[in-house]
């Protein structure tokens, strides 16, 4: 009975790992997506809703419109370069972070907010300020 307490914890422990493993490859690849604005690449981690302020304008778009309106504006501001200034996790495990992104139409401060849904981050909101 020992080793089967034992063989579980193994497995418990090696499950977590697991699980951490792909929630940080998850939000990596969000980043990596934003940075070389690669629409089709985001829109994997998209909730049902995604809420996305552009400059002074925002709506909240089901995960379809919200990829067309990413494209739209990837398609006029192509990513140079990006760079996460700030992470951050709530204590109900919703993660953040906040970088700058520029374009070749100007800089601007990125953020973005994803909850856990099934081990994987979907996107919750996403904002292009512009600097």
């Amino acid at each position: 009975m020992r080793a089967f307490y034992k063989l579980f914890a193994a497995l418990l422990i090696s499950m977590t790992v697991f699980v951490s493993t792909s929630q940080a490859q998850s939000f990596d690849n969000i980043e990596s997506a934003i940075g070389s604005g690669d629409v089709s690449a985001l829109s994997q981690y998209f909730s049902g809703n995604v809420e996305i302020h552009i400059r002074d304008a925002q709506n909240s778009y089901s995960k379809s419109q919200a990829e067309a309106v990413l494209k739209n504006f990837f398609s006029s501001h192509s990513p140079r370069s990006f760079s996460v200034q700030h992470r951050g996790e709530s204590p109900g495990g919703a993660k953040y972070f906040m970088g700058n992104l520029s374009t070749t139409a100007g800089s601007y401060r990125t953020y973005v907010y994803a909850k856990q849904v099934n081990g994987v981050f979907a996107i919750q909101e996403i904002r292009f300020e512009e600097q």
